[in-house]
C-alpha cells in the first residue's frame, strides 16, 4: 500500500509542477505588451541612439501575418507544401515478444519509437500593416499549426529507409515492425501568427525569438485570448489533481504505517 501512496505523491508533484509552468506562461502572457512593429523599431532606434547598436533587448508580443523570409517560401519535407515553417515526425509501431513475471511462457506486446523528427529554425517575418519583423523560431514548437500528413503505412518487408530529397533516413525495425506512422505540420504563408518572445538586436539586426536568459517564447497560429483559456483549464485541471493526489497517497501512506504497528 506504500507504494501506492508514493506513486500517488509523485503524481502529485508532476502535476504540481505542470499547473506551475502552465500558470508562468498565461502570466507572461497576460503582462507582456502587444506592440505594433512601428512601435517596436521606434523604442529599437532611440535605444541605439543612446547606447549603440547591439544592446537592445524588449520582451514583447506582435501580431500579424506569417510571410516567408528574404531567402523564399520553404517546402515542408514530407508533403512537400509551401510554408514559412515545418515539422514532421515518423513513429514506428512494432511487436515484440517477452516473457511473463515468472519466465514460463512467451506474450507478444506492441509499441512505439520516434525514428525521425525536425522542425524548421529558418526565420521568417511578421508583418502587422506597421511594418515586418524578422521572428527566429529556433526549436520551439508552433501552437496550432496545420496538421497536412497523418498516415499510417504497413510495414512491407522491402527495406526501412526513408528518402526525404537528399536525405535518407534509417527507420530500423525489422522482423517486428508493423509500420510507420508519418505526421506533417505546417503554417502556410499569410497564416494569422501570435509572437511573445524578446526583440533583440545582438545578432546585428533586430528580430524577436527566444529569450536569452530564459523565459517564456511562444510562437502560436491561434490567439492569445485562446492561448490564455488553454494554459488556465491546465492550471485548474492540474491544480486539482494535484491536491487530489497529493490527499490520495498521504491518506494511503499513513495508513500503510498505522497497520505496520
Amino acid at each position: 500500500m506504500i507504494w501506492v501512496g508514493l506513486v500517488g505523491l509523485v503524481v502529485a508533484a508532476c502535476c504540481a509542477y505542470l499547473a506551475r509552468t502552465a500558470n508562468t506562461r498565461a502570466r507572461a502572457m497576460e503582462s507582456t505588451e502587444t506592440l505594433p512593429v512601428r512601435e517596436l523599431r521606434a523604442l529599437h532606434e532611440a535605444a541605439a541612439e543612446a547606447a549603440g547598436p547591439g544592446h537592445f533587448r524588449h520582451r514583447c508580443e506582435v501580431v500579424g501575418q506569417a510571410l516567408p523570409h528574404e531567402s523564399g517560401v520553404l517546402r515542408s519535407e514530407l508533403e512537400n507544401q509551401e510554408c514559412v515553417w515545418h515539422r514532421h515526425r515518423i513513429t514506428r509501431r512494432y511487436e515484440e515478444s517477452y516473457r511473463n513475471g515468472t519466465g514460463s511462457s512467451r506474450r507478444r506486446r506492441t509499441g512505439t519509437e520516434v525514428v525521425a523528427q525536425n522542425s524548421s529554425t529558418t526565420a521568417f517575418f511578421v508583418e502587422d500593416g506597421t511594418g515586418r519583423m524578422v521572428v527566429r523560431p529556433g526549436n520551439e514548437e508552433f501552437i496550432g499549426a496545420e496538421k497536412v500528413l497523418d498516415r499510417f503505412e504497413p510495414h512491407t518487408g522491402n527495406g526501412n529507409r526513408l528518402t526525404l530529397g537528399p536525405v535518407s533516413l534509417d527507420l530500423g525495425g525489422g522482423d517486428g515492425t508493423i509500420g510507420y506512422r508519418r505526421e506533417e505540420w505546417i503554417v502556410r504563408p499569410g497564416s494569422r501568427t501570435y509572437v511573445l518572445g524578446e526583440a533583440s538586436d545582438a545578432g546585428g539586426r533586430l528580430a524577436l525569438g527566444a529569450p536569452v536568459e530564459g523565459g517564456v517564447f511562444v510562437l502560436s497560429a491561434k490567439s492569445e485570448e485562446e492561448l490564455l483559456r488553454a494554459e488556465n483549464h491546465r492550471v485548474l485541471g492540474y491544480g486539482v489533481g494535484s491536491g487530489l493526489a497529493a490527499l490520495v497517497g498521504f491518506a494511503l501512506v499513513v495508513l500503510d504505517i498505522l497497520h505496520r504497528r
